[in-house]
């Protein structure tokens, strides 16, 4: 039986992924879910999804994350919102923040991102290469990391 959420993976590969390691990916756009999911597809990680932090946090009650990828902005229970919640938890889990946002409750969004000890944030539309980068570079077990990304990469909507 599968994770809720889990990228699409042959059954025996998802016995070979059991004990890897589960990277949370929570945004409220589909789209951007599917994305950031297949960014990692045929990486040795579980890639579990949440449509908002609520979500998310359920899921993290569930299966330990070694990474969380975070939208700010979703229904139910915001991304810095998951965060603090998250740091309940798993206080030292990396979070990467990706985000249209400049300004959270009147404050700068960097700021909030700091003080939860954000290991990166993103503006959207993300360049797929600096999620990429990003990731690589907060959990070691992904190899190498990849060259700093271009000016003109791709990006996600």
């Amino acid at each position: 039986m599968g994770q809720p959420g889990m990228s699409h993976a042959s059954s025996a590969r998802k016995a070979s992924l059991d004990f890897a390691p589960l990277v949370l990916i929570a945004d409220d756009e589909p789209v951007i879910r599917q994305i950031y999911g297949e960014l990692l597809d045929g990486q040795p990680v579980r890639v579990l999804t949440a449509a908002d932090g609520q979500e998310a946090l359920a899921l993290a009650e569930a299966w330990v994350p070694e990474l969380l990828v975070t939208d700010i902005g979703m229904p139910r229970l915001d991304g810095f919102g998951l965060i603090r919640a998250l740091r309940r938890l798993y206080p030292g889990v990396p979070v990467i923040v990706t985000t249209g946002a400049e300004r959270y409750s009147g404050r700068l969004v960097e700021e909030v991102a700091a003080e939860l000890g954000v290991v990166a944030i993103l503006k959207k539309p993300v360049e797929l290469s600096r999620l990429q980068h990003a990731i690589w570079s907060a959990v070691p077990f992904l190899g190498p990391v990849p060259p700093a990304p271009a000016a003109d990469s791709i990006r996600a909507a």
